[in-house]
């Protein structure tokens, strides 16, 4: 019965997320900008398993059969659950439809978790709303068809969880956990793996800071490393083989160079417009979310205010490192930033500052929970 009970949130979120989902249940794929990309790699990679090839930097049969290097560079594990999805009987383009379909439920109940171990299981359902409808997921989903990126975005706050647990009670599960996870995200989508990075280990500073004495550091610190080790033998290459990979010409097009991707506060913050999924290549906005922003601004001042003294030091804390995360990551997504992305290493391959808007809803949508834990 206890059981029953405790998966009782999981069912409502799922319920909660059925219009998100509807427009990927219909049986034909949006007209996206990548979308098709992913169906000749998947093919591909169906055809390399048929010849006995697991896994292949190499994959033979792209770029007119003369092969491609492509996961030399690329993270290959949304293209692999596409694959298995495919090969138990789906349709490919059902198949990568479900991948995004998981990706929103999966990023609901995530942030479900991570939120109800900060502010409460209230808190845990409205940011699950929060960040399963928000803009981003659908830009991704319905318009530009980034699978790798779609599947990062619930590795995040489970993450998040995972190592908060894990600091916190230095379990093995916990252990377990959240180096699978964290190796996961290293080989799904390498621009989120970029990003997210600092923030994980801005978050595990500022758990520090509360829990320096009773936190289970060593341990928090080996998952760290561990996951980075499972992953070496994609990171590795990525890294140390640029200058044998003509990698820059992947932003040398005014589209995908950073200097012309920046957006103003008033595009993040307008409200979304509906999107046509029947349009080739239609206009793309990004935007942060008008209901998250509201929320969000009001769970910070609300935090704030409520959660004081010894009791809520680590609410306190983490409303304060999510309300400035929030705002750092919206900030480098306008022209106020160029600097930075002139001078920090990597950061160019970003290629989108409005990427960030994306990074900035998780944060934003636990703020948003708070709101109402705190009512």
């Amino acid at each position: 019965m206890k059981f029953l009970r405790s998966l009782l949130p999981l069912l409502v979120i799922g319920l909660l997320c059925a219009v998100a989902v509807a427009p990927l249940l219909q049986g034909d794929s949006p007209c996206t900008h990548d979308g098709a990309f992913h169906y000749y790699r998947v093919a591909a990679m169906r055809h390399a398993l048929r010849d006995g090839l697991l896994f292949t930097r190499y994959l033979p049969d792209l770029a007119f059969g003369y092969g491609y290097p492509f996961f030399n560079y690329r993270a290959a594990l949304s293209y692999y659950l596409a694959l298995v999805l495919h090969l138990g009987g789906l349709a490919l383009p059902v198949a990568l439809d479900l991948v995004y379909v998981l990706s929103i439920v999966g990023s609901a109940i995530a942030a479900y978790l991570l939120a109800r171990d900060l502010f409460g299981p209230r808190a845990g359902l409205v940011a699950a709303v929060a960040y399963a409808y928000a803009p981003y997921q659908f830009l991704n989903a319905l318009l530009r068809a980034n699978a790798p990126e779609s599947l990062a975005l619930p590795l995040l706050p489970l993450i998040l969880w995972a190592f908060r647990r894990l600091a916190l009670t230095g379990r093995r599960r916990w252990f377990l956990v959240s180096v699978v996870s964290l190796a996961a995200l290293y080989l799904t989508h390498n621009i989120s793996s970029l990003l997210f990075t600092p923030f994980l280990l801005a978050y595990l500073a500022t758990l520090w800071l509360v829990y320096r004495r009773e936190g289970h550091w060593t341990a928090t610190g080996g998952a760290f490393v561990l996951a980075l080790g499972l992953a070496a033998f994609f990171l590795g290459p990525a890294l140390l083989e640029q200058e044998y990979a003509q990698l820059h010409m992947s932003r040398v097009t005014r589209n995908n160079d950073f200097h012309y991707n920046f957006l103003s506060l008033t595009e993040i913050l307008s409200p979304p417009q509906p999107v046509d999924t029947s349009l080739l290549n239609p206009p793309m906005c990004v935007h942060l979310g008008f209901v998250q922003a509201v929320l969000g601004g009001l769970g910070t001042v609300v935090g704030l205010i409520r959660w004081r003294g010894p009791d809520h030091r680590e609410r306190r804390a983490t409303v304060i490192f999510l309300a400035l995360a929030t705002i750092g990551l919206l900030w480098m997504s306008t022209d106020a930033s160029l600097w930075l992305w002139e001078v920090v290493p990597l950061l160019p391959f970003v290629q989108f500052p409005w990427r960030l808007v994306g990074r900035a809803i998780l944060p934003l949508s636990l703020l948003a929970g708070a709101t109402f834990s705190c009512l």
